[in-house]
Parts: structure tokens; sequence; C-alpha cells
């Protein structure tokens, strides 16, 4: 159980160190919930806990609220809400922040948000992600490492279920420069900056270039580390100026699994008060009780191998036509699934309301999907 060195920056003597280990997206609800239910709250993390230790501060996406309170919002196709004693998993699991910067944070509306807050506040847990409005600034986290370094983290997402402006709360939005004000003010209280973007597109391993773009202008703001989620599988790495970008970890606790969605991986990242040192990875493998472990030799071997693949595609550009192509294909697969159950399920209403998230984004993306049923038909 040895994690595996990816990157190595400058060397020499340092008056002190920290780690920090980030994760996938972790959800407790459905099954996962129901193994809760019969297990305990510890139940998803017994065979990964020992890795995260190795590291003064572990951070991950959460995924579903912790709430018994509050009803599904309308005209969402998937709704999660966790019971609120899995708090006590993740704060035995040694998670000291969270991202709440996600499509499903509002899953059941601002009661349950509230209680999230509070949940993981009351474990010793600081969420980080939340905007005092739909424009409002997110409130960073510092967290002071043994080596005396300060760790911020902000989380922001590009994904919104439900959004309502009379909320307290809102999951803060990937606006650029909100970001880059946000980042500059962090940078006075924090020796590290960590930012976590909730992006991309669901089952693809290339990140969409607009996401791509948004990194690494984040990064040009001065960011150390930003750390995708939301894909659910696990994409590459890139070095751009003097941070690292890891465009998504994959799934860390998940249910609704193929063989992709089971693959996930432990990043560990080395700083000193300057910046990055080293880039570590343990890859995972989550079982069929949804619980992550460390990955076989021969699965290792294999997600090693598929992420300096897609990090290669990163440096010599064609990660954004594989996107295309990849996401275009996808794309009329989930859209007939998806209007078909807004058809079921809200009739007219829904499919209208589905109709209104389009953007230029997934018009794009009918295009490639048109393209490439055309160049099928003709051979």
């Amino acid at each position: 159980m040895e994690f595996i060195n990816l990157w190595t920056g400058r060397r020499g003597h340092s008056t002190g160190l920290a780690s920090l280990i980030a994760v996938g997206d972790i959800m407790l609800s459905r099954e996962v919930g129901e193994k809760i239910s019969r297990f305990g709250p510890r139940h998803p993390f017994r065979k990964i806990r020992s890795v995260l230790c190795q590291a003064n501060v572990v951070f991950g996406n959460l995924e579903a609220p912790l709430s018994s309170r509050g009803s599904p919002v309308p005209f969402v196709q998937t709704s999660f809400r966790a019971d609120p004693a899995a708090v006590d998993g993740l704060a035995w699991a040694g998670f000291r922040v969270l991202s709440v910067a996600n499509n499903h944070i509002y899953d059941y509306g601002a009661r349950a948000v509230e209680d999230t807050i509070y949940m993981l506040k009351g474990g010793g847990i600081e969420p980080v992600g939340l905007a005092n409005s739909p424009e409002g600034t997110a409130q960073p986290v510092v967290v002071l490492a043994d080596s005396g370094i300060r760790i911020g983290f902000l989380a922001y997402t590009s994904a919104y279920n439900a959004i309502d402006p009379r909320n307290e709360y809102t999951a803060a939005p990937i606006d650029l420069p909100m970001i880059e004000s946000d980042v500059r003010r962090m940078k006075e209280e924090a020796d590290i900056c960590v930012v976590s973007l909730h992006f991309g597109y669901e089952n693809v391993e290339y990140p969409p270039p607009e996401c791509r773009g948004q990194a690494r202008r984040v990064i040009e703001f001065g960011t150390d580390l930003v750390v995708g989620h939301h894909p659910h599988v696990l994409h590459g790495l890139e070095r751009h100026r003097d941070g690292m970008i890891a465009y998504s970890l994959g799934n860390f606790v998940f249910d609704n699994l193929n063989e992709r969605r089971r693959e996930g991986a432990v990043f560990r990242v080395t700083f000193d008060r300057d910046g990055l040192r080293a880039v570590d990875l343990l890859p995972i493998w989550i079982n069929d009780d949804y619980q992550p472990q460390v990955a076989s030799e021969e699965a290792t071997d294999g997600i090693i191998r598929r992420i300096k693949r897609l990090s290669s595609y990163l440096e010599d550009g064609s990660s954004d036509r594989k996107f295309w192509q990849r996401a275009g294909v996808d794309f009329l697969s989930n859209q007939r699934t998806g209007f078909s159950v807004s058809i079921r399920r809200d009739g007219l209403y829904g499919v209208l309301t589905r109709l209104k998230r389009f953007r230029v984004f997934h018009l794009k993306l009918l295009l490639f999907a048109l393209i490439h049923r055309i160049r099928m038909l003709s051979g």
C-alpha cells in the first residue's frame, strides 16, 4: 500500500512541509445509505481509513446533503439526501474540509442545506463552497497544518439541480472575476491555495475545453492546486505554470457503478510555504459493499496507465477533440433517457424545464452527435 509518485518539483531544504489528501465524489444516500443503516456510518470508510491518515488534511466533495428534513426539489431527475448520522463516518475517516459546492446540495431544499452545515461543523469538518447569494462571495476555509503551513480552500460549481435566490446560502458559481477576487483575498490569509471546481461532463474521461480554460485561469490567479469533481470517472493531470490541475478524481464512495465508475484515486499533494513539492497517487476500487479500497496490483497498473495516457492528451492538445467526439455520442443517449423520465414524471412542464437548461454548449454536443451518426450511416 504505497503511493506512486507522479510529479516531483524543486528539491532543497525546507523549514516545513504539509500534505493534503484529496478524494473524489462522496455520496452517502440510496444504496450506500442502506449499507450505512445496516452496518453503521463508518462502514464506507473501513477499508480506506488507514490511507487517509497519511496526510495532514483530508478533502473531498460531499455529493448529498445530510438531513432528515425537506422534500425533493421538482423537475430533478435524481435527488440525494443522506442520514445526518453519516457525519460520524466522515469525521472518523479523517475529513477536515468538504466541498458542498455541487449540483446536489440543494436536492432537498434550504433546510437540508442548513442541517448539513450544522452537522459538518458539529463533527469538526469545515464545509466550503457556499455563498450568501447566487452572486455572493464564497467564504474560504483555512486549515493550519502541524508544520504551521496555512492551507486555504475555496469551492465553486457550474452545475445546479436547483437554486433559489431567497435562500440564505447557495453553492458558489464558477464566475472567474469573482474567483480571482476570492483567491487574492484568501492568499492574504493562507500560504497555499486549493480551489475545488465542480464541473465537466459526467462519465466522459476528457474535460470540456471550457473547463480546461477555467481551471487554467484559476491557476493563473495564484492557486496552487485545482481539484475537479462531477464527471464520476478519472481524468488526467495537467501542470500549468506553478500549479497542478486534477480535472476529476472520479468517485470515492458511490453506488450506480460500472467498471470505470468503480475506479478512483487518492491524491496526496505535498507543499511547502512556496508551493507544490510533490504529487502522489494511490489507485482505489469501490467494492460491492460501496467501500473504497486499495486497488489490486493489476487494477493499479491499469489506472496509472490510464491517468498517464489522459494526461498526455492534455499535454499534446488532443484532449479537446476527443472530448467532443466522446461527449457528443453520449449526449443523444443521455437526453433520450432524461426527456423520457421528465415526460413520465412531470409531463410537458418537465420537458420545458429541461429545455430551458440548454446552452450553446449543448447545441455543440448535439452537432457533434449528428456528425458522428451521419458518418456511421455513411459507412
